[in-house]
């Protein structure tokens, strides 16, 4: 073997070596991750060693898309870090948000679970990180587990009352109405949006939202805090 070759092989040796490391490293942090989410909390350290192994660890900047409506996912995919938007498009092409997420919610599980199209996109408002959970490796070693089937049914409840509530939003009687059942509603999300990024789940304009606001708040219903509002 020549000089060359074996200084070739040595440096695909060091790299190998390099990857193997991070790959082990990544699946530390990823279990390390998985111990802060209620589903998976009673899972030992070989359990979610086990889980680590099935999941990768992807990161994006803000206004990347995450996935795009019509689309087949094959993971589970976990929120880890920032802000996340799912919205669909009406026939003008106008955005129609759903609902904004934040850790550690499950995005999309209700058709991933079924092995359907996607029905809505997603994007990132702020940069953050998921976790991909390959499916059929997960429901065939996770899914008889009692907390985390319970935790599955409860993100798909969350999913069907943000549906309600987005129901209740379209119906309400006035644009106060609407900013009083979110704010009720999702105390912590709104210290994470912007005013028009609320005004557009309510569906009315950003100049409306202010104006009630204002109103809401000389009615002492809503009270301005460092971060935003809350209900009084």
């Amino acid at each position: 073997m020549t000089l060359v070759v074996k200084k070739i092989n040595f440096f695909f040796n060091v790299i190998k070596k390099e990857n193997s490391c991070y790959n082990e490293n990544m699946k530390k942090k990823i279990s390390e991750i998985f111990k802060e989410v209620e589903m998976f909390s009673s899972l030992n350290s070989e359990e979610l060693a086990s889980l680590a192994s099935i999941s990768h660890h992807h990161s994006y900047s803000k206004g990347a898309t995450l996935f795009l409506e019509g689309e087949i996912n094959d993971a589970l995919i976990l929120l880890v870090e920032g802000v996340v938007s799912i919205f669909k498009h009406d026939n003008k092409g106008n955005e129609i948000v759903i609902g904004y997420f934040t850790p550690y919610a499950l995005l999309a599980e209700p058709a991933t679970l079924r092995r359907t199209a996607l029905p809505s996109s997603s994007s990132f408002k702020t940069d953050g990180t998921i976790i991909k959970i390959d499916l059929n490796k997960f429901e065939k070693l996770f899914m008889a587990y009692p907390n985390i089937s319970y935790g599955i049914i409860q993100s798909l409840l969350k999913k069907i009352d943000l549906l309600q509530q987005n129901i209740h939003f379209n119906i309400a009687s006035s644009s106060s109405e609407k900013i009083l059942q979110f704010y009720t509603k999702n105390p912590q999300l709104s210290l994470d949006l912007k005013k028009y990024e609320i005004a557009s789940i309510l569906g009315i304009t950003s100049e409306t939202f202010s104006r009630n606001i204002t109103k809401l708040v000389k009615e002492k219903k809503l009270a301005k805090i460092s971060t935003g509002y809350k209900i009084l």
